[in-house]
């Protein structure tokens, strides 16, 4: 099977920004705790500056009063799902688009592989925490990570499920109408 010149250059921009996102993921799991916050508060206090300022125009009270759990929320949000959300956009459609096969097995062996991959990432980056000063490995972080990861991994797979299964029912009805003309042409 011939793959088009365009295909090709889709698969190998999301390879890239799979491996991307991965090489980002470790580089932040290795960043101390002092850099880390200081990071995630500033986006933080810039999401909740944005929405007191809305807040306080339509209400005149600020929204979030208090700022450490509103801290502790989008760091969950943005830099546990949300990066692994991203990141197994590109791992998903990586795995899927190489070694393209018409057997149905091959897409079940990829899906086993791209989910086990989320899960073991997810693992590897909080282990890294573990020997980085002021982080700490958390199994609730492991989840939040690899909860991302699956929300976007279902979707893509669910896609190309479906995708897949219209094709292989399409393919089947034209062998079956191939054949019953050949058969005539025996007859």
């Amino acid at each position: 099977m011939e793959l088009s010149k365009k295909y090709k250059i889709i698969r190998l921009i999301c390879l890239i920004i799979f491996i991307i996102s991965c090489v980002i993921l470790i580089i932040e799991a290795a960043t101390p705790g002092v850099n880390s916050a200081n990071k995630s508060n500033a986006v933080s206090d810039a999401i909740a500056s944005v929405i007191n300022n809305v807040s306080e125009a339509i209400t005149k009270k600020p929204k979030i009063t208090n700022i450490d759990e509103f801290r502790a929320f989008i760091r969950k949000l943005v830099g546990h799902y949300g990066a692994f959300l991203f990141m197994s956009i590109f791992a998903t459609l990586t795995g899927l688009l190489y070694y393209v096969r018409k057997e149905w097995k091959f897409f079940w062996i990829k899906v086993i592989i791209i989910i086990g991959y989320g899960f073991l990432f997810a693992i590897i980056t909080e282990l890294i925490q573990l020997a980085v000063p002021g982080r700490a490995g958390n199994f609730k972080d492991v989840f939040i990570d690899f909860s991302g990861y699956m929300t976007s991994s279902l979707v893509i797979i669910i896609i190309f499920f479906i995708n897949n299964y219209k094709k292989t029912k399409k393919q089947i009805v034209e062998d079956n109408i191939k054949f019953d003309k050949e058969k005539e042409e025996v007859e």
